[in-house]
């Protein structure tokens, strides 16, 4: 028997974004990377760094890695957790006809950063495990962070837009310690 156990997902405006987008592209412009094509799966992103999304060292994640996590922190608190560890974090960029299909991730969260969504670019796109005829498409913007449990179904369409649409994709577990529910709320 299913039952049903609401999980929130959070959007909410990266205070930083403004401050760190045009540094940001740069050094993402300059990034190894790849451009994953897989037909049957439905992706085919035009340029990622994933296959390396466990490497820290990386120029363009030393940037952002303290504003990240001072948001994130916020965030998780905001939902209950004492803190949060990134496992992975990689960039993705869909020009025009590239998108990713129906997917999971790994780790508790997926955690989307949009770094450039031009208002003609597709959302994000999730399916409510309830009704999963139920598409949801989430109301995201440019220097939004998206957190989801990361075993929702997701995708992003294909970009029909001739504008670049860059996410910064990371998959994270929250952390909590018994401060709370085991002094008898």
């Amino acid at each position: 028997m299913k039952h049903q156990l609401d999980c929130a997902y959070i959007i909410t405006k990266f205070k930083y974004h403004d401050q760190l987008k045009s540094n940001l592209l740069s050094l993402i412009d300059r990034a190894e990377f790849n451009s994953p094509n897989e037909p049957l799966a439905e992706v085919n992103i035009s340029k990622a760094d994933w296959h390396i999304s466990s490497n820290f060292q990386r120029e363009w994640v030393k940037y952002i890695a303290e504003p990240l996590a001072d948001a994130m922190i916020d965030i998780y608190k905001d939902l209950g957790y004492d803190g949060l560890t990134i496992h992975e974090l990689w960039f993705q960029q869909y020009q025009t006809n590239s998108g990713h299909g129906w997917h999971t991730h790994s780790s508790n969260f997926t955690n989307v950063y949009y770094l450039e969504l031009p208002s003609d670019a597709p959302k994000t796109q999730i399916v409510n495990a309830f009704n999963q005829k139920e598409i949801i498409t989430l109301d995201v913007q440019e220097g939004d962070i998206l957190v989801f449990p990361s075993f929702v179904i997701h995708r992003t369409e294909q970009n029909k837009s001739s504008n670049r649409k860059t996410i910064i994709s990371y998959n994270t577990n929250a952390t909590y310690s018994d401060n709370i529910y085991g002094k008898g709320l």
